[in-house]
């Protein structure tokens, strides 16, 4: 497969990103994130990183210099964020107090803790979008997870640009979705195998940590990564299609309405955004 060409259809059938605007990539460290932003900044979009030091020791440390070392070598804007000075406590800490009190396993409260971090600092940054590295595995595995726990309605927003489309608010100055200071997301690699953007990465030779992370152990949605690795990349994509063709019907029934949280001011479902309940827990 052509990684880059893969990435530029997705681009324009969807209308992910325009060359206007200011792009803000999610950066982790890993081979996803490193290869989208390589990939946007040569086909000469606006491109800027933003990574979040979780605290996970040594592995965080590499991944830090490693894409500061990267995005000075690209030319590439990067912020990195503070996990402590944005929570007060470093990610371990906060999935361990969690899974006590609240039996919420790691990924789920890391995933949580990201994309609220997120949001606030490409909205900081001005940016028009944030694109994230999510694959066509992961996504597999969403719509697998949602099926398993009997509510499908959790995939209604998977698509290549959360939410479906993209819409401008001219209260906030940028592309934004259909809610008041939510950065649009979007997925570039959202249709390409994770095997191919490891052999891209590999070829490219991105000086780059290619382990897993090391709290992705024992949780659910690890037992459907390590079940979906024994699907073959055609049929993960007739999952990934076979669900965009529900989500239309499915978004007639999701009835939530989207607010702002009271506590911290971002979107939410609730009252109270999944984020402020996790941190009400430290």
């Amino acid at each position: 497969m052509d990684v880059e060409k893969k990435v530029i259809g997705t681009i324009e059938k969807y209308k992910l990103i325009r060359k206007a605007d200011k792009v803000v990539v999610a950066l982790s460290g890993g081979k996803d994130s490193t290869s989208i932003l390589y990939i946007l900044k040569k086909l000469g979009y606006d491109v800027h990183g933003l990574m979040i030091d979780l605290y996970l020791g040594g592995w965080s440390d590499v991944h830090r210099e490693n894409m500061t070392r990267f995005c000075g070598e690209l030319g590439v804007p990067l912020t990195v964020v503070n996990l402590k000075s944005e929570i007060g406590q470093g990610i371990c800490f906060v999935k361990a107090v969690l899974a006590k009190k609240r039996g919420l396993t790691g990924c789920t409260v890391c995933g949580i803790v990201k994309r609220w971090i997120l949001n606030r600092w490409a909205r900081k940054m001005g940016a028009d979008v944030i694109v994230t590295g999510h694959n066509l595995d992961d996504e597999a595995q969403n719509v697998l997870m949602n099926f398993l726990k009997g509510n499908v309605l959790l995939g209604v927003n998977s698509s290549p640009a959360t939410g479906g489309g993209i819409t401008r608010d001219s209260g906030f100055g940028g592309r934004r979705s259909e809610v008041g200071g939510f950065v649009q997301r979007v997925k570039p690699l959202f249709f390409v195998p994770e095997s191919e953007i490891l052999k891209y990465a590999k070829k490219k030779g991105f000086d780059i940590l290619y382990d897993r992370c090391p709290c992705a152990f024992g949780t659910y949605r690890v037992g459907i990564r390590e079940w979906v690795r024994s699907v073959s990349d055609k049929e993960k994509l007739k999952i990934v299609k076979g669900f965009q063709k529900l989500i239309p019907e499915l978004r007639k029934d999701d009835v939530r309405e989207m607010k702002k949280c009271r506590k911290c001011g971002e979107p939410s479902r609730g009252e109270i955004c999944s984020a402020c309940k996790i941190f009400e827990c430290l």
